[in-house]
């Protein structure tokens, strides 16, 4: 079954649904457009030209729908790494409506704290969710190829594990991000993915060709190997079928839509209890 279902709310998104049954307080899922609205009308990110009014009337949109505060948005200059900050109260806030004032540099964010929703942005990259409901920690990460090649997931169960997680206590998810059907990838992608991928079993799976030297590549698929690596049990991983660039009446798509396009973005937060 599809983890992420859709939600025709007065925002459209995409709920992590399974998680929010089990964890009441958790908010988890990934922003949606909706079929006949104007193209750029749920962009969610400041960095690829919108208005920025649209965009922070947007986020303040959403925050509400999820019962949270505008001032819990928290989020990050993304730039296709791995490194990953630790939020805390404090923190809550940065970025919200300015990209001087989000993480800089930074690819994920996990948190204790209740009511701070973590945000991160997309247009084919992976979204990963985490959480550890012993010690009640959340966290997101932004895998492209290269986030994933170098194993962002990974990295993230590693400052779980080092706030007292163990891996197979942790609980993962993939989110809607492009598919093998539209990502073709040549030898600069592959070379890394073969050092990321310590199966060659699994990466017959992740990559396949059909023309040489070009790959069908299945980026949710090396994230899943990836997280597999780190020990987190299968039982314990959603992963979506959703295409970003297949679905265009759901998604915007940096390939599909030839670098011209919104981003959605994926969140995931506490409630007090």
């Amino acid at each position: 079954m599809e983890p992420f279902q859709y939600r025709d709310n007065k925002v459209p998104m995409f709920e992590l649904t399974a998680w929010q049954n089990q964890f009441p307080h958790l908010r988890v899922g990934f922003s949606a457009r909706r079929a006949g609205e104007d193209a750029d009308c749920r962009n969610y990110a400041l960095h690829v030209g919108d208005r920025p009014r649209q965009v922070v009337d947007n986020r303040r949109e959403l925050s509400e729908e999820l019962d949270f505060s505008f001032d819990a948005w928290t989020c990050a200059e993304q730039v296709h790494g791995v490194h990953i900050e630790q939020v805390s109260a404090a923190d809550r806030g940065k970025g919200k409506d300015g990209r001087q004032t989000a993480y800089q540099e930074t690819d994920g964010l996990f948190t204790r704290e209740p009511g701070v929703l973590l945000a991160a942005y997309f247009a084919d990259c992976v979204p990963l969710y985490f959480y550890h409901p012993q010690s009640d920690l959340v966290g997101v990460a932004h895998a492209g190829w290269k986030g994933t090649v170098g194993q962002i997931g990974a990295h993230m169960i590693k400052r779980f594990c080092e706030q007292g997680a163990k891996p197979e206590e942790i609980w993962v998810a993939i989110g809607p991000s492009i598919g093998p059907c539209c990502y073709e990838v040549d030898e600069r992608v592959i070379g890394p993915m073969r050092e990321a991928i310590h199966s060659q079993e699994a990466l017959e799976r992740i990559a396949v060709s059909h023309v040489p030297g070009r790959w069908q590549c299945d980026l949710k698929r090396a994230n899943a190997e990836i997280f597999l690596q780190a020990g987190i049990l299968p039982e314990h991983m959603a992963v979506s079928k959703w295409c970003t660039s297949c679905d265009h009446s759901y998604f915007y798509s940096h390939r599909r839509d030839k670098g011209k396009t919104g981003r959605m973005v994926a969140w995931i937060g506490k409630q007090e209890r």
